[in-house]
Formats: structure tokens, C-alpha cells, sequence
């Protein structure tokens, strides 16, 4: 069985690199603009002797019929790829094109809808491996996996455990393709959502309405990718990577008023509801650094982040 794969993200890479080793993989692509992890992809590429290739979404189309053909593949695994494919270039392979949703399906459809998952304290997610059709994270579902959200798991923590449960998918999946076993179960559309990329807004801590808990999983959903959640202290913009929730205040504060900041107390900040949160990891234009050590750039309690 010859296989092409379409890439365009980290996760993507453990169960690339054991298809590559496998002497399956007839060609790789990806998306002509540059991420980090390209070079990694045709680094991969190049040690197997694997062609591979740029795409781009003007002449997509066209490009993938063409590399179809000339590969003689039978089945093209998609593995966070960014563009809808045509119905006619679908048709092609002999199996069809099957894709690695990296959330559950139908009820998380969507460009990213785990930063919406950590952040509004969903517990549990997985890989959903489908039949692709012309619709977005649409056709049968052929298998798919459970992976739990911990309380604290921050988005490259989660992306981690999703990309190996991918290897795991990606062997079965090879399996049911070489029995023959290539109809699913179809997706039930009426209980689907679309869960899009965040727009900036949805970055920032607004601390008149979020608890401590809520601050936290803010922070989590946007490490590493947005370096935290953004806050604004006198126009200055810090990024609150990872924070720790604290007992309830004794005595009620303005949300987003520093309470403490020093090595003792930690950067410790009012929230709404009463509640207070300790910011142990924060992002600066001079790097990553404890929470209290904003303390030498001026940071006192008092201030409030607007």
C-alpha cells in the first residue's frame, strides 16, 4: 500500500516519522508558508530518501491530482492540513483520503477547537480519525481515541498526548485499510460545533468576569503558542503562562489589583468572585520568568492590570 500524507503541525510528526521508517510513505507535502515545522518534516524526509514537496493553495488542486497520479498511491492520510480539498481530487486514491481530527467528532469540529476545550475546563478529548469528504472534519468515522485534559495541562502538554495517541490511531488505521475495512460510522451533524482559531480578544484576561480558575485555564489553553494569556499593566503587555489558583480572599479586592509581588508570596492577583491566583511563569519582551521577579521592573501590589 502506497501512502501520501499531508502535514502542517507538530503533531503530526511521531506518527509521521513511524510511517516513514515503515517504507510506506510515497511523498510528503505541506503547506508552502513557513513553520518550524517544516524543516523538521523534509529533514525526516531526506534521511528515508522520501520525496517531498510545498503546496500551494493557488494551484492546490491541480498539484494534487498531478502528484496522485504519478505516485500510484492508494490512500492519502491528512494530518493537520489547513485547506479544504476538492471533491474531485477526494475521488482519487483507491481508499479515499482519511484525516487525523485532533478532537473529538462531530462535537468539536473546527481549526482548533482544543484551546476552546482547555480553556472552558473541558476534562477529556481524543483523536478521531474519519473519511473525507468535501465538508470540513466531516464523513464516517473509522476509529478514535480518548485522551483526559488533567487540571494544569497546558495546550503543548495536551498536543503532546494527542500526537502520540495518533501513532497509536495511525498503525490500527493501516490495519482495517489492509483488511478491506474502510466504511465507519457516520457522523451525526445535528450534535457537531465549530470551534475556530481564537480571535485576539479571546487571548486577553478580562478580570472583572473571570475567576482564578477561569484565569488559569486561559493561560493554559495559550501556552505555549500565544507564550500565555495577555494581560495589560500600564500599557505594558505580559503574557501569564502558568498560574497557580489560591484560597478565596478573606478580604474582597478590585479584580486584577497585585496583591504581593516577591519571592516569598509569589506575584499573587485579585480576580473576580473573590478569588486570587499566584502567576508563577510570565512572558516579557526579556523573556520567560517567575511572576515575582516582575518585581525588579517596577511591579508593586496596588497596581491593577486594566
Amino acid at each position: 500500500m502506497k501512502i501520501l500524507v499531508l502535514c502542517n503541525d507538530r503533531m503530526a510528526l511521531p506518527a509521521l516519522n513511524q510511517l516513514l521508517m515503515s517504507g510506506r510513505i510515497a511523498g510528503v507535502a505541506m503547506s508552502a508558508k513557513p513553520n518550524e515545522t517544516q524543516a523538521i518534516v523534509k529533514m525526516l524526509c531526506g534521511k528515508v530518501g522520501v520525496p517531498f514537496r510545498l503546496l500551494s493553495k493557488k494551484t492546490f488542486a491541480a498539484d494534487m491530482q498531478q502528484w496522485i497520479k504519478e505516485s500510484g498511491c492508494d490512500v492519502v492520510l491528512v494530518k493537520t492540513f489547513p485547506w479544504k480539498i476538492p471533491a474531485e481530487v477526494l475521488k482519487l486514491p483507491r481508499l479515499g483520503f482519511v484525516n487525523f481530527h485532533y478532537a473529538p467528532l462531530p462535537r468539536y469540529r473546527g481549526a482548533n477547537p482544543l484551546f476552546w476545550m482547555i480553556k472552558n475546563g473541558v476534562k477529556e478529548t481524543g483523536v478521531t480519525v474519519h473519511r473525507m469528504t468535501a465538508e470540513f472534519d466531516d464523513g464516517p468515522i473509522l476509529l478514535a481515541s480518548k485522551v483526559s485534559i488533567p487540571q494544569g495541562a497546558t495546550m503543548g502538554m495536551v498536543c503532546t498526548q494527542l500526537a502520540y495517541s495518533g501513532v497509536e490511531l495511525t498503525g490500527k488505521l493501516l490495519q482495517l485499510l489492509e483488511a478491506g475495512i474502510v466504511e465507519g460510522a457516520a457522523q451525526d451533524s445535528a450534535t457537531a460545533e465549530w470551534f475556530g482559531r481564537p480571535a485576539p480578544q479571546d487571548l486577553f484576561i478580562q478580570w472583572d468576569t473571570m475567576d482564578a480558575e477561569a484565569v488559569r485555564r486561559l493561560a493554559c489553553a495559550c501556552n505555549p503558542w500565544n507564550k500565555g494569556a495577555a494581560a495589560s499593566l500600564n500599557g505594558w503587555m505580559i503574557g501569564i503562562s502558568f498560574a497557580s489558583v489560591l484560597p478565596p480572599l478573606e478580604q474582597a479586592a478590585i479584580p486584577g489589583t497585585i496583591l504581593s509581588a516577591d519571592e516569598m508570596y509569589g506575584l499573587r492577583i485579585a480576580c473576580a468572585g473573590n478569588t486570587q491566583l499566584r502567576a508563577d511563569v510570565v512572558y516579557i519582551e526579556e523573556g520567560f520568568m517567575p511572576g515575582f521577579a516582575l518585581a525588579g521592573f517596577g511591579i508593586k501590589p496596588g497596581m491593577k492590570f486594566g
